[in-house]
């Protein structure tokens, strides 16, 4: 049986080793040339970067599995790159205590798909290997290949297409619905995956032999596995000892309407139906000392021919089985339902638009709603998928703050948001320093798998961003007095006395996985971003105490600089390229032996966030040294091509994304911030390609890793929103086109961002090039407050602006400003 694994842990077995040498003091000779160290594959001029340009810098990642399920639904299905379909309703990772129930355990299915005609020839599925094994590196050819891609169609309807060797292309089509097809009551109503098998074309040339496709049919038996040193990421590895059910009942032939096939039961009631036209399938048990089976299904060589099944979550009482089975394959109108509020994104860059699209529905897939252990309802949304089924809520924060808040979501991120307000100073934050408080925010214990402190921050910054992006004044009046407890937290935890932390901020206190106290520059970032968003909401509705803790905050800024400096002139230094050497600041401010994950957390979770935080400016010259640090410093020189690297070896920026966790890329915020156009859309569009699974989109913790971690989507949202309308740049401004694409000016199709929340109100806009040197917007809004300015940016090379219907010659400031 596989070990639980966190987030990070499995680095301790030893992926951690080379990531955790220790930094060297001087630069090698390799790396310190005199005519300066390239970028490992930077951007290095020429065109600007768009995504086709993205997609050739990052290939297509192993190990992907997607979700597939219902809203808030406490199940999910996963399927996986080479077209498995997971059911497990107790899944193999961390899971919350909702799905603790042992026959979940049990009740664990999963279905390998082989198609006939290609290298498989037609007959039952081959016996599993006798050991472990890595699924990426021993599938292809036995478990067979495919190419996966979205329907088009509001249902996310998952395709995995298989090109086979005699001309044929078949294809396995899978979507999720739930008996009635309406909003979840408990989270447990019947879930079924529907799996159409077909033959999307034939070869004019003809075929030879049969066509179809063989299926396992075992327990589920794919988990992840903690790598060798050199294995990128979280390994998707098959355990076939769990591949056996532990007991199973029968397969009775099955009618409906003219097509036939068969109803195969599990335990106490049906769990798989299949319907066909074609010959009725042959469901076997090769070896009758394993409950492992086979299905075989044919298909005619004929374009369009297909047979379906209907797998339940669990195994079913017959009547609703029979009802679902009954209602067909039938890509469902459910999600064609979008909030009034919903914001829409469309660029002349489809993929760009898929990517926001499938991770709207991403984000409510990836969530559950379940009983807390008093037995009130309880909606939250999880982690990941298979893997991370559980909530770090700092990380899980950003897909309602840097994501479904921006789209107009609002309705969904208040949902989700509730569990924090009810379990508001309930829990003593984890560090020795403090005592339990009235206003700190945790992570419910039935959802936790660590406590970070950093969670109070970011539930701030959710709760705040909400309220500040929807306006919702009902919300707002529930939540101020929770929000104002919680700035107590924080202007408490800065007067808190303890003789290993700086004086005047947060104590030390556990900040990640490893679970160690430390006054993390990650605390402080996060706890201080909490603040900072809670008072801009304070001043906008008029608080008494809006000045009061703004005070807090300049001095939690003004102490962190200070401190910052002071730790950081005794740190190691590296040489730049330009001749100088400069720290190589740390993750904490007082000094504490590295842990397992080594330096790659000095990119993902240290000082490099602080742009971000509004602790620096983009522009500070120890930001820019320091990310420059990744760019061009000794781990440039020890990284070579990256070729078959650990996420957590010393980390490098490769395209401006993190080596490590690519929803960490911090450094694109300082381009965003300073303006750095050509680094900003480098990481933009790495975010988009690399981040994230360019075939179904799914993110991706590490590449190669573990796929369905919620995250990066999130910040490529974010980046993307301000790079045409932007509200954080400047207190009481609004600069719209102030980073946006080449990509998305086109003479032939506009884009347009409708219904775009803001801190001022919704705004829509339309985008097109009438000319080489000539960008027509038009734009209107509907203001709560208007911003103090309104500023549009001029795209490179674009010397007039046309807006609303107004023609403007673009002045040396680059940017014209009009009336809000």
């Amino acid at each position: 049986m596989p070990t639980p694994l966190s987030r990070r842990n499995f680095l301790a077995a030893g992926g951690g080793a080379v990531a955790g040498a220790a930094l060297g003091g001087t630069t090698p000779a390799s790396a310190a040339s005199s005519g300066g160290l390239a970028e490992v594959a930077s951007y290095a001029g020429g065109a600007e970067a768009d995504i086709e340009q993205a997609l050739g810098w990052w290939p297509n990642p192993r190990n992907v599995w997607t979700p597939i399920g219902w809203k808030d639904h406490l199940f999910r299905y996963n399927v996986t790159y080479n077209g498995s379909v997971i059911a497990a309703p107790r899944p193999l990772g961390r899971t919350t205590s909702a799905v603790s129930d042992p026959t979940y355990v049990r009740d664990r299915l999963q279905l390998d798909m082989v198609p006939w005609g290609g290298w498989f020839t037609s007959g039952p599925m081959r016996d599993l290997y006798p050991g472990n094994f890595y699924v990426y590196r021993e599938d292809y050819g036995l478990y067979g290949h495919g190419t996966q891609s979205w329907a088009d169609h509001p249902t996310p309807v998952l395709q995995t297409d298989w090109a086979q060797s005699n001309g044929v292309v078949l294809r396995q089509s899978v979507f999720a619905h739930t008996l009635g097809g309406v909003d979840v009551e408990t989270g447990k109503e019947p879930l079924f995956a529907w799996i159409r098998l077909s033959v999307e074309s034939v070869n004019p040339l003809g075929t030879t032999g049969p066509i179809g496709f063989a299926i396992r049919v075992a327990s589920a038996y794919y988990t992840q596995e903690y790598p060798y040193t050199f294995q990128d990421g979280v390994t998707l590895t098959g355990h076939p000892a769990m591949a056996p059910f532990p007991s199973w009942r029968r397969a009775d032939p099955l009618a409906v309407g003219t097509r036939r096939g068969l109803k195969i039961w599990q335990h106490e009631g049906p769990r798989i139906g299949v319907l066909t036209s074609n010959a009725v399938p042959v469901f076997s048990q090769p070896n009758s000392s394993k409950y492992i089976y086979n299905l075989e299904v044919t298909l005619p060589p004929v374009q369009g021919a297909y047979t379906d099944l209907m797998v339940a979550m669990l195994p079913q009482y017959e009547p609703n089985f029979d009802r679902e089975l009954a209602l067909g394959y039938d890509a469902n109108r459910y999600w064609s339902a979008r909030p009034s509020t919903a914001a829409t994104i469309s660029t002349p860059e489809r993929h760009v638009n898929e990517l926001v699209k499938r991770n709207i529905q991403f984000s409510e897939i990836v969530a559950q709603k379940a009983k807390d252990p008093s037995g009130a309802d309880q909606v939250t949304f999880l982690t990941g998928s298979y893997g991370y089924d559980v909530l770090w809520s700092t990380p899980t924060s950003m897909t309602s703050h840097m994501f479904l808040s921006l789209l107009g979501y609002h309705d969904v991120v208040a949902k989700h948001l509730r569990l924090y307000k009810d379990r508001q100073g309930t829990v003593k934050p984890p560090g020795d320093a403090y005592a339990q408080h009235p206003g700190y925010f945790s992570t419910p214990a039935n959802l936790r798998s660590v406590d970070w402190i950093t969670d109070h921050g970011a539930i701030m910054t959710a709760v705040s961003t909400h309220a500040l992006m929807s306006g919702d004044q009902a919300f707002i009046a529930e939540w101020l007095p929770a929000l104002v407890k919680a700035c107590e937290f924080v202007k408490a935890a800065c007067a808190l006395s303890d003789p290993s932390s700086v004086p005047g901020l947060p104590p030390k206190a556990v900040s990640t996985d490893e679970e160690i106290q430390v006054q993390s520059v990650w605390n402080i970032a996060w706890l201080y971003k909490g603040l900072i968003t809670t008072v801009r909401l304070l001043k906008r509705v008029g608080h008494a105490r809006a000045a009061e803790f703004a005070g807090v905050a300049s001095a939690m800024r003004t102490t962190f600089d200070q401190a910052f400096d002071a730790y950081g002139a005794r740190q190691p230094k590296w040489k730049h390229p330009d001749g100088n050497s400069y720290p190589v600041y740390s993750v904490n401010l007082a000094d504490f032996p590295a842990g397992n994950f080594g330096e790659a957390m000095r990119l993902d979770v240290g000082p490099m966030v602080l742009v971000w935080a509004g602790l620096m400016d983009g522009a500070d010259p120890r930001m820019v040294k320091f990310a420059d640090y990744f760019r061009h410093g000794p781990n440039v020189a020890l990284y070579g091509d990256g070729n078959r690297k650990n996420a957590l070896d010393r980390p490098v920026l490769i395209h401006e994304m993190s080596s490590c966790e690519p929803l960490y890329s911090w450094n694109v915020f300082h381009s965003w911030h300073s303006g750095d156009r050509g680094r900003f859309l480098e990481g933009l569009y790495s975010l988009m390609a690399g981040g994230m699974s360019p075939q179904t989109y799914i993110p991706l913790e590490h590449r190669h890793g573990m796929s369905a971690s919620l995250g990066a989507q999130a910040t490529a949202t974010w980046l993307l929103r301000h790079a045409v309308i932007d509200d954080s740049l400047v207190d009481d401004e609004l600069h719209l086109l102030r980073l946006c694409p080449q990509a998305w000016l086109s003479a032939d199709t506009d884009t347009v961002f409708t219904q775009m929340p803001t801190i001022y109100g919704p705004i829509t806009l339309r985008l097109r090039a009438t000319s080489p040197t000539e960008v027509a917007l038009t734009w209107s809004a509907t203001w709560r407050q208007p911003p103090t300015k309104l500023l549009v940016h001029a795209p490179p090379g674009t010397t007039t602006l046309t807006i609303n219907n107004t023609r403007h010659p673009v002045p040396t400031s680059g940017y014209i400003e009009i009336p809000a």
